[in-house]
C-alpha cells in the first residue's frame, strides 16, 4: 500500500490537473502539463510497491488513507470530491498499464462531465472505464449515509416515527438556495434575498414538525463544510431558538434568510486564503477578515435588502462587549437578530465536524460559550441553550438501558432531553419521574447508531460505549482541547489554533 503522503501528493495533483482543465480549458497547455505531473507521481508510486494497483478513496466527502481523513487534499480537492459525488463513485484506480493518453482523456472526460448539464452520466462511466489502467471504485459509504435504500432500516425509520425522507426536499432546498449565492457573489451578480425568504419560510413549516430531521441531515458532511452546510445548521439554530422565544413569523422568516447568508463575503475571499488548511500569515488574516464587509456590500447590491440581513453580515464577528471585527461605525447598532446569529455561528464552528478536526461535544462548546462573559448577549445565550440543551435536537444517543434514540427536543433539565426510541417509536421524557432511571450513555456518530441499530447492543455492553471523563472545575484551563473565543471575535485554543488567531475554518 502505498504511503498516506503519496496519496495525498496524488489526490492534490489530480485536483490541480482537474482545476486547470476547468480554469483553462481540457487541451490547455497548463491542464496537459499538470496532467503529465499525475502521471510521473503514479509511476513512482507503481514503483515503490511492485506495480501493484494504485487506489485513490473518498469516503463521507473526505479523501480517505485508510481510516484517515487527508485534510489538506480535502480542502484543495473539493472541486474533485464534487466530480467524484456526481460520478457516484468512492475513488479512483490505476494500474501500471495507465498511459499518458489514458490521463488525458480521462481529464477531459471528467471536464465535460462537470462542465455541461448535456452530457450524460452513464455515457461518461462506460468511457472512463474503457481507459486502459483506469477504474472506478464503488462507495465505501453506503451503511453511513445510503441506509434508506435498505428496506429493513427504512421500516426501522418508519416506525420510529424519524421522517427523514419528508425532510430531504427541504434541506437540499436550502443547500441549493445556499449555493447560488456563493456563486453569485464570486461571479460578481445580484444575490437573491427573495430565494432566501421563500426558502426560509419553507424551513419553519417543516421545522416545527421536523427540526430533529433537519438537523440530523445536516450534520451530514454532503456539502462544502466552509460555506453551505455551516451556514444551513446556523440558519436552523437561529430560526428555532427565536421559535421558541415567540418570535413572529414575520421575523422568523427575515431570520432565517438572514442567517443563511451571513457569511456570504466569504464568495469574494481568494480560494488560496479560504481553504489555505495551514496557519494565515498577517496579510492573508487582513484579507479573511474583510468578509463581514464583504458580504454587507453584495447585499447592498439586492434590491430588497433587509436590515436584518445587513446586520448579520456585517456583525457576526461583533461581540457583545464592542470587540471583534469589522471596526464598528456609528451607523450599526447590534440587533438581538445579529447577536443570535453570532451564538449559533460560534457553536455551529464548535460542534462541526471538519477535514482537520472532530467536533466538540455540545457541553464542551457550552463550557467555551460560557467561559467569556463579554463574547455574547448573555440572555440570548442562556435562551440558546435553554433550547438545544447538552444533547440538541437531531443528535443521536445510546440511553443507559440500551434503547438506541434521536433527540426530538430538549427537555427541562439540560441533559434530560425528549428522545425517540429505535425502533418501536416510543416518546421518552426523561425529565419524567418515572423515567428517572433512564439516562443518555453517550451521543453517537449516525455511522456508529446505524452500525448499532443493526447489529444490536445489549444493556450490558453500555460500559464499553461510556462517553470520556468531564474535566473538573480547574480542568479545562488545562486541557489540551479547550479553546476561548477572542476579543477579535475568533475561537482560539490555547497558544493558538492551527490556523492562526484570524482562523476563519474553525
Amino acid at each position: 500500500m502505498i504511503s498516506r503522503k503519496t496519496t495525498e501528493d496524488l489526490w492534490l495533483a489530480f485536483a490541480r490537473a482537474f482545476d486547470a482543465a476547468l480554469t483553462d480549458g481540457a487541451r490547455s497547455d497548463r491542464a496537459h502539463q499538470e496532467t503529465a505531473t499525475l502521471h510521473v507521481l503514479l509511476s513512482s508510486a507503481f514503483a515503490s510497491q511492485a506495480n501493484a494497483p494504485v487506489e485513490l478513496r473518498m469516503r463521507m466527502s473526505l479523501f480517505v488513507h485508510g481510516e484517515r481523513a487527508l485534510s489538506d487534499a480535502s480542502i484543495r480537492g473539493r472541486t474533485t470530491i464534487a466530480l467524484l459525488r456526481r460520478l457516484q463513485v468512492g475513488g479512483l484506480g490505476f494500474t501500471v498499464d495507465v498511459s499518458p493518453a489514458s490521463m488525458t482523456e480521462l481529464i477531459e472526460l471528467c471536464t465535460a462531465l462537470f462542465e455541461s448539464e448535456g452530457v450524460s452520466l452513464e455515457a461518461t462511466i462506460r468511457s472512463v472505464t474503457s481507459l486502459a489502467g483506469v477504474h472506478l471504485l464503488e462507495q465505501q459509504d453506503d451503511v453511513r449515509w445510503n441506509f434508506l435504500a435498505s428496506p429493513a432500516t427504512a421500516e426501522a425509520y418508519s416506525s420510529a416515527g424519524l421522517d427523514v425522507t419528508g425532510a430531504l426536499p427541504i434541506r437540499d432546498e436550502i443547500a441549493t438556495t445556499l449555493d447560488e449565492a456563493v456563486t453569485a457573489a464570486f461571479d460578481g451578480d445580484e444575490v437573491d434575498l427573495s430565494a432566501a425568504r421563500t426558502t426560509a419560510e419553507q424551513m419553519l413549516a417543516t421545522s416545527e414538525e421536523r427540526f430533529d430531521s433537519l438537523l440530523q441531515l445536516a450534520e451530514r458532511p454532503e456539502f462544502d463544510v466552509f460555506t453551505v452546510q455551516h451556514s444551513l445548521r446556523v440558519s436552523l439554530f437561529a430560526t428555532y431558538v427565536a421559535s421558541n422565544l415567540g418570535a413572529p413569523k414575520e421575523f422568523l422568516i427575515e431570520l432565517g434568510a438572514a442567517a443563511m447568508y451571513h457569511d456570504v463575503g466569504k464568495g469574494r475571499i481568494p480560494d488560496e486564503v479560504l481553504y489555505k488548511p495551514g496557519r494565515l500569515d498577517d496579510d492573508e488574516r487582513k484579507v479573511m477578515s474583510l468578509h463581514p464587509e464583504l458580504g454587507a456590500s453584495i447585499l447592498l447590491d439586492s434590491d430588497d435588502v433587509s436590515p436584518c440581513a445587513l446586520g448579520a453580515a456585517w456583525g457576526h464577528h461583533l461581540r457583545f462587549d464592542g470587540a471583534g471585527y469589522p471596526e464598528r461605525r456609528p451607523w450599526f447598532q447590534t440587533t438581538r437578530a445579529t447577536s443570535l446569529i453570532q451564538i449559533c455561528d460560534v457553536f455551529e464552528a464548535l460542534t462541526a465536524r471538519r477535514p482537520y478536526k472532530a467536533p466538540y461535544s455540545p457541553a464542551r462548546a457550552f463550557q467555551i460559550l460560557y467561559s467569556d462573559p463579554g463574547a455574547f448577549d448573555p440572555a440570548l445565550l442562556a435562551a440558546f441553550t435553554r433550547a438545544l440543551g447538552l444533547f440538541p435536537p437531531g443528535r443521536f444517543v445510546l440511553l443507559s438501558d440500551g434503547r438506541l434514540g434521536r433527540v426530538a427536543r430538549a427537555g427541562r433539565a439540560l441533559d434530560r432531553p425528549v428522545v425517540r426510541t429505535f425502533p418501536r417509536g416510543e416518546t421518552v421524557t426523561l425529565g419524567a419521574p418515572e423515567n428517572a432511571h433512564v439516562s443518555v450513555a453517550r451521543l453517537l456518530e449516525e455511522p456508529e447508531f446505524m452500525q448499532l441499530l443493526m447489529n444490536g447492543v445489549a444493556a450490558e455492553d453500555i460500559a464499553s460505549h461510556a462517553p470520556p471523563p468531564v474535566p473538573d472545575e480547574e480542568g479545562p484551563g488545562r486541557d489540551d482541547e479547550f479553546v476561548h473565543i477572542g476579543r477579535r471575535g475568533n475561537v482560539i485554543p490555547p497558544g493558538g489554533c492551527e490556523h492562526g488567531d484570524g482562523c476563519r475554518l474553525c
